[in-house]
């Protein structure tokens, strides 16, 4: 009889182990001695939040570009052959080139942020990455000048392609949240590691020679707005515009033949960008389970 007491008491206790019943028995324990009755507290574990303050995002967007100015110097020569011996003098024409242009290109981003819900405030470290874009521009004529033949009108454009990585130190401030929409309003600083390719002149039989590209290190900055559209819990769709400035590029001076060459430099290297992304937020860490009064 006692073993089968015993047997019906082990599987009553089984049961309610699994069951995740309420347990009523006065006599059963608790962490701080006695019983639940003694003193009215029962374990509870709490959980954190199901997304954190920090998140990882990636961009996709497109870069209409532009070029504030742009330079090569060029120095014109005379050679007189009627004099023995022949005589050759120099005179520096300028470096001004006009009618510049840049080529469009997509750009791409990753990037980690963390910011303060309550205030509204985020900040985030940005690795962004444009294509090839396409410069144009019309320098000052380069026409060596023989003294008795006819000079011959020519046109000058120079042509090379830019690519431009940029690492982005930006901060946000939400406008406050309407339903699952978020305005926001940002503002970035870093640097561009801006590479030229190859610098060649077309309509001009005195410069038949290619430069050979360079790349160079510029200070960046840029203005952003957009909003963001709350997903799910974790995820937010990212549509923005951005300002980005990427600041000056320049080609190499050593082109194919070995000879050295003045560099074209490019200024005020910038861009209207349109980008869409997604950002998700880290789950928010669990918290130890704690003892709550029972009501």
């Amino acid at each position: 009889m006692k073993i089968i007491n015993i047997a019906g008491l082990v599987a009553a206790a089984l049961a309610i182990a699994t069951s995740g019943s309420p347990v009523s028995a006065a006599d059963l324990g608790n962490p701080h001695g006695g019983s639940i009755k003694d003193d009215g507290y029962a374990a509870a574990p709490v959980m954190g939040g199901p997304a954190g303050p920090c998140y990882v995002r990636g961009d996709l967007g497109h870069s209409w570009a532009r070029v504030g100015s742009a330079s090569f110097p060029v120095t014109n020569s005379t050679t007189d052959n009627t004099t023995t011996p022949a005589t050759v003098t120099y005179a520096y024409a300028g470096d001004t080139i006009t009618d510049t242009s840049l080529g469009n290109s997509w750009f791409g981003g990753v990037g980690l942020g963390c910011g303060s819900g309550s205030r509204g405030i985020r900040g985030e470290v940005m690795l962004n990455q444009t294509g090839s874009r396409n410069f144009t521009g019309t320098p000052l004529d380069y026409n060596p000048i023989i003294i008795g033949t006819p000079p011959t009108p020519i046109t000058d454009p120079v042509h090379t392609s830019i690519k431009s990585t940029t690492l982005m130190f930006n901060g946000y401030k939400d406008l406050g949240t309407f339903g699952r929409v978020t305005p926001y309003l940002g503002a970035g600083v870093g640097v561009a590691y801006n590479k030229t390719g190859d610098t060649y002149f077309t309509g001009n039989p005195a410069l038949p020679n290619t430069i050979e590209g360079a790349s160079r290190m510029s200070l960046a900055w840029s203005l952003m707005a957009g909003v963001g559209y709350q997903l799910s819990e974790r995820a937010i769709l990212d549509v923005g515009y951005r300002y980005m400035d990427y600041g000056k590029a320049e080609s190499g001076r050593i082109d194919n033949t070995g000879s050295v060459n003045p560099a074209l430099r490019i200024n005020d290297l910038a861009a209207h960008e349109f980008k869409v992304g997604l950002r998700y937020h880290f789950g928010g860490s669990d918290q130890t389970a704690s003892y709550q009064p029972m009501k």
